[in-house]
């Protein structure tokens, strides 16, 4: 005859067990999240750094030479308010091409070789990071700045597809002290609750930033030229060539004004 008494749980025990059930859920969901973020945001800023090493320069030299037609127009009507306005506004123009694209920071032909696709196994190894450290699941001011920090440096070697970086600070956290959850079932249930609650929280800034750029003029060409690609075409390949065609037509335009 079993004569153990089993142990029934306090009523702050019983909604202790609901809350870590329902934080790891929101763990995980914040994770894949954060996952899609990441990867949506790499795979847009990839994009538009070819973007502007094939097709961005080219609307650079194409405006400049369109702005010196422009000017030579104008000063040989000095008269002509019409060609002096043009004038004005195609050396704006070119102007503000040259400047957006210099803004951008464009990697070498290396780095631009292949769009941004992760393997699974770095995604595998970015969630298992993010639903340990995210720091949204800290539960102090002190914990939060460093989770913060440690949450920007797995970012940047998962952008940079550097899995034994990202090894490295799980293995690192692991064994640090600020891995470590307090006791007590009060204070346990308030950090709990509170963690939940920053969750969402960043589960709905995440929405909305996905939103954002996937509303992106960028984004949208992106999908298009992965779109074509599908059916053997290079959109970014065919605008080039267009664009080529232009300059030189602006160029012999321009030489026939000399």
């Amino acid at each position: 005859m079993d004569t153990s008494i089993k142990k029934i749980n306090s009523p702050e025990e019983d909604e202790l067990e609901l809350k870590h059930i329902e934080l790891a859920k929101s763990s995980e969901l914040l994770a894949e999240k954060e996952l899609e973020l990441t990867t949506l945001r790499n795979s847009v800023l990839h994009f538009e750094h070819r973007y502007l090493k094939e097709v961005g320069i080219k609307y650079v030299e194409l405006d400049e030479i369109n702005a010196q037609i422009a000017e030579k127009m104008a000063r040989e009507n000095p008269q002509d308010t019409a060609f002096q306005e043009e004038s004005e506004i195609a050396r704006e123009t070119a102007n503000s091409t040259a400047k957006e694209f210099r803004s951008h920071e464009v990697p070498n032909e290396e780095e631009l070789s292949q769009d941004f696709k992760p393997s699974e196994e770095i995604k595998k190894l970015y969630r298992q990071i993010a639903m340990k450290i995210h720091p949204d699941r800290a539960t102090g001011e002190k914990e939060k700045e460093y989770q913060t920090r440690l949450m920007a440096e797995v970012n940047d070697a998962y952008a940079a597809g550097d899995i034994e970086r990202l090894r490295q600070i799980l293995q690192e956290w692991e064994s640090s002290p600020e891995s470590v959850i307090g006791e007590g079932i009060a204070v346990d249930l308030v950090r709990i609750i509170r963690s939940i609650s920053q969750i969402k929280g960043r589960l709905k800034t995440i929405e909305r930033e996905i939103k954002t750029i996937k509303e992106t003029e960028m984004h949208k060409m992106m999908m298009q030229v992965q779109e074509a690609e599908k059916s053997g075409r290079d959109l970014l390949n065919e605008l080039s060539a267009k664009i080529e065609s232009d300059i030189q037509l602006a160029k012999e335009r321009l030489e026939g004004l000399s």
